[in-house]
């Protein structure tokens, strides 16, 4: 019969920190990993040395990563705002006060007046009617960096890409950069603009985009480990 699983300090994993539970059984000869919006559960035979389990843990610490990267972006896109929720802007998080006057941000609250409107729906037209204007500043100074002409710039509403650069000169930067924090933010414009001189990604490329912003890897890192924060709505 198996016993209740047991919480067991929190676990590191390829860098992820998780929730660990442990579940053992005296008629168990395998182990078994299993990981859900719970955290990591392991079942294992009850006799079972810690030291072998945790050595076992470590080598599939990759694939523990991945599936609690998951885990933790469906949940968040199923968190709806509301009232006193903490929204990302900026790379810091604002709390969310519905409010009956004009949606401003004061501070560290964001008063929002839906008004008849969804308050996902008022929420993202307040962040793309911001974003633009943000936006531009930040393209016209790496173009300038690079000695381009400053580009066409356009919003996009992509659930996959944080931008993309047309042939012909076009930028198109997520609104949803918004919710980023400026060093997350300035890589993907730093990478877009680059494209204005190297529309591939081949070593010139990526001579231009370190010359251009230098911390990229760093920031991309960091964007691809938090982005699932940004699409929650």
């Amino acid at each position: 019969m198996s016993r209740p699983a047991l919480p067991q300090a929190p676990l590191t994993c390829a860098g992820q920190t998780l929730p660990y539970w442990l579940v053992r059984s005296p008629r168990r000869r395998t182990i078994g990993l299993k990981v859900d919006e719970r955290g990591l559960t392991v079942f294992a035979p009850a006799s079972l040395p810690v030291a072998h389990l945790e050595t076992l843990i470590q080598t599939r610490a990759a694939w523990i990563r991945t599936k609690w990267t998951e885990c933790c972006q469906k949940s968040a896109l199923r968190i709806a705002p509301r009232e006193g929720a903490l929204l990302p802007y900026l790379g810091r998080a604002v709390r969310l006060s519905l409010d009956s006057g004009p949606t401003r941000l004061e501070g560290e609250v964001l008063y929002l007046n839906p008004g008849r409107d969804d308050i996902p729906g008022t929420l993202r037209r307040w962040y793309q009617a911001q974003a633009l204007p943000f936006f531009l500043p930040r393209v016209a100074q790496y173009a300038e960096r690079l000695g381009v002409p400053l580009p066409a710039v356009a919003l996009s509403n992509a659930r996959r890409r944080w931008g993309s650069c047309h042939a012909r000169g076009m930028i198109r930067l997520n609104w949803r950069l918004l919710k980023a924090s400026p060093a997350e933010m300035d890589y993907v414009i730093a990478h877009e603009v680059t494209h204005l001189r190297h529309m591939n990604h081949g070593p010139e490329f990526r001579k231009t985009l370190q010359h251009l912003y230098p911390d990229h890897a760093e920031a991309h890192r960091t964007l691809r480990e938090r982005g699932f924060l940004y699409q929650a709505f």
